[in-house]
């Protein structure tokens, strides 16, 4: 977007996707400025005050783009984790791009580092499984082989249909006495188990 004169810039930061796309554009080259980049030329090397004065305008910015609707602070939020990315891939260009594939054990060690495991395996050769819990426990032994219990048909908790809606069915006739307020058709938990036969 171009600017092209004093009234149309007032009007134009006034739009918030305008003031925005111009503020993300400040805080992508503030990142510039002050990040560790290995190609950058030193004629843009900053002082300590103009270093103070970028993470000032940064925060500043920061408050403006929350304070924008709609919803200014997911806003915020996204941006942060957009640039933390682009400082991971600038951080990635310094390091001369190494392969970005790991090894087997490399995946292992890095997940393991500062993990204590505190889980004990299963154990698949014994008959009894430990859950690490008595009412998991309790459950999951009950029968031994647990595809057979879960298709017993004592394990068949399904209504019938016709005596699900057999009362519902009665309500309706118009000497039943009940009035409409009252039908089970109005009652939200039964709607929804009857949609659900």
């Amino acid at each position: 977007a171009v600017v092209s004169t004093q009234s149309t810039g007032t009007l134009q930061i006034l739009d918030s996707n305008f003031r925005r796309h111009i503020l993300v554009q400040i805080l992508t080259l503030f990142q510039y400025l002050t990040g560790d980049i290995k190609f950058k030329p030193n004629k843009l090397v900053l002082s300590e005050p103009r270093k103070f004065w970028i993470r000032d305008t940064t925060n500043n910015i920061y408050s403006i783009l929350t304070e924008t609707p709609p919803d200014g602070a997911a806003f915020v939020k996204h941006i942060k984790s957009v640039l933390k990315y682009e400082n991971k891939w600038s951080r990635w260009k310094n390091e001369g791009c190494p392969s970005l594939t790991k090894s087997a054990v490399d995946k292992m060690k890095q997940q393991q580092k500062g993990v204590r495991r505190t889980v004990r395996p299963m154990d698949f050769t014994s008959e009894k499984y430990d859950l690490g819990n008595t009412t998991l426990n309790d459950l999951w032994n009950i029968c031994p082989d647990n595809l057979a219990a879960c298709q017993d048909s004592n394990r068949n908790f399904t209504p019938e249909t016709y005596k699900f809606f057999e009362e519902c069915i009665e309500q309706l006739e118009p000497d039943s006495g009940v009035e409409k307020q009252y039908y089970l058709t109005n009652d939200t938990a039964f709607v929804w188990r009857s949609l659900r036969l």
